[in-house]
């Protein structure tokens, strides 16, 4: 029988999603029978990961075939699914992004969106463009299914370079954490009401239980962008009852300090953002202020967690494939990757929460080209976002305002022309010098990773 699919992993030893996609896809029913080949630089991580994908394959009486290649364009040769998920130095990187903004007495998370997104935007893009393009000529009619970061500007990039993608990220998650505080009467829930999230362990976890018993209740249709999504419709699962006029009665009894910008913006435009304080600051300048940044309690990415969380991952892994440890990894479908897999291969015509796509319509008052996080509906034909007509007028715009950013700045990295980059900073900082003055910082600070613009 013929393999089922041939899917590519690049980036397989990824920290944040190569471990939960590698578990999925071997698990997967649908994907029975394919052949999954992993990539990585990284020689000895890759030979790791090999081994932990051989003994999740023998544990669960798994029928795919792994192969691991430090080539890519091996791997590539016929695949029908990319999926990527890569990254270089990102905690140092992304923290000096933070600090150039300091420079100027600029506050802003410098992840996604706002100038710090210039760097990470164009650092990715010079090690990801040539993916891209081996991607169109070994697997022109493959899909590609996107984790890194900058999610929306390496969807602007495979257009640019003609390859089919769809860029996944969670954070609807957050989103249904934060209807579970707004309506933890609803719900039944009388601990942890005075909480505030924050990088640590205990407090994600505490936003992970409101957000299980939140999806067990309700159903969010979200839409607008990555990282920049609002709840349009909020309904119970089972009356499908419109829980919108219960959430302005509860609202106000939210505790202050829990995610204080998105209960601010709420009051204003009416509608519950998603993703949380640090992501919704990455697209608005409210935070610029050190005074702001502390109202609002914003918190910059815990770097040193995360390089922990990286570290303790491989200790666990490098104990399992050692066998000082049993095989206690679960199959973990999360990120959704296994799942449209299947849902393009069988012709499914399943309903995924949160995709990255062309717009094409779903948004009415947004670009048709315009990479737009919506619900979709996948089957063999593609994936197609689903029709929720136009955003309020005002959140358009500050969507439209962050589209031509993004725009803006993919051109620059894919070119290395720091023009579009200055017009983009000219659309985010108040003063035209500073514009300048830190465009020159970001290319010098990171120049050996931006050889596009040499």
């Amino acid at each position: 029988m013929d393999s089922a699919a041939n899917i590519v992993i690049i980036g397989a030893g990824s920290a944040s999603f190569g471990l939960d996609n590698l578990s999925g896809i071997i698990a997967h029913e649908d994907l029975q029978n394919s052949t999954l080949k992993l990539v990585d630089i990284h020689e000895q991580n890759l030979k790791t990961i090999n081994t932990l994908g051989e003994l999740m394959r023998q544990e669960w009486n798994s029928d795919i075939t792994i192969e691991s290649f430090l080539d890519r364009k091996q791997a590539l040769i016929d695949a029908d699914y990319v999926i990527l998920s890569v990254a270089i130095d990102r905690e140092e990187t992304w923290l000096k992004d933070f600090q150039i903004a300091r420079k100027y007495d600029i506050y802003h998370y410098a992840e996604n969106g706002l100038m710090g997104s210039f760097g990470h935007t164009a650092r990715g893009l010079a090690f990801i463009m040539p993916i891209l393009y081996d991607i169109h000529d070994l697997a022109p009619n493959s899909w590609l299914i996107n984790f890194t970061n900058p999610v929306p500007r390496i969807g602007y990039a495979a257009e640019h370079v003609g390859v089919k993608s769809i860029g996944l990220c969670h954070q609807i998650w957050h989103g249904y954490g934060i209807l579970g505080r707004y309506l933890a009467n609803d719900l039944g829930i009388t601990e942890n009401l005075n909480f505030e999230v924050k990088w640590t362990d205990k407090s994600q976890e505490i936003m992970s239980e409101f957000a299980v018993e939140a999806a067990g209740e309700y159903d969010i249709k979200a839409a607008g962008l990555n990282h920049f999504t609002w709840m349009l419709d909020v309904r119970r699962l089972d009356t499908k009852e419109d829980l919108y006029p219960l959430i302005r009665q509860e609202a106000e009894y939210v505790y202050p300090n829990f995610e204080p910008l998105t209960k601010h913006m709420y009051d204003i435009y009416g509608l519950l953002p998603v993703p949380g304080d640090c992501h919704l600051a990455e697209y608005l300048p409210y935070t610029f202020s050190k005074e702001n940044w502390d109202k609002y309690r914003i918190q910059l990415y815990d770097f040193n967690r995360g390089k922990i969380q990286r570290e303790n991952m491989w200790v666990r892994i490098n104990e399992i494939v050692s066998g000082k440890r049993e095989l206690d990894i679960q199959p973990n479908p999360s990120e959704r990757a296994d799942a449209i897999i299947g849902e393009l291969l069988t012709n499914s015509n399943a309903y995924e929460q949160a995709v990255n796509i062309p717009n094409q319509g779903a948004i009415t008052n947004l670009p048709d080209d315009a990479i737009v996080e919506v619900p979709a509906l996948v089957n063999s034909f593609g994936v197609s976002g689903m029709k929720v007509g136009r955003l309020p007028e005002a959140i358009a715009a500050l969507c439209q305002r962050e589209i031509s950013i993004a725009k803006l700045i993919t051109t620059a990295s894919i070119k290395g022309d720091r023009e579009p980059v200055l017009q983009a900073f000219a659309l985010m900082l108040p003063d035209l010098s500073i514009a300048e003055q830190m465009l020159d910082d970001y290319i010098e600070v990171h120049k050996k990773y931006l050889p596009q613009f040499d």
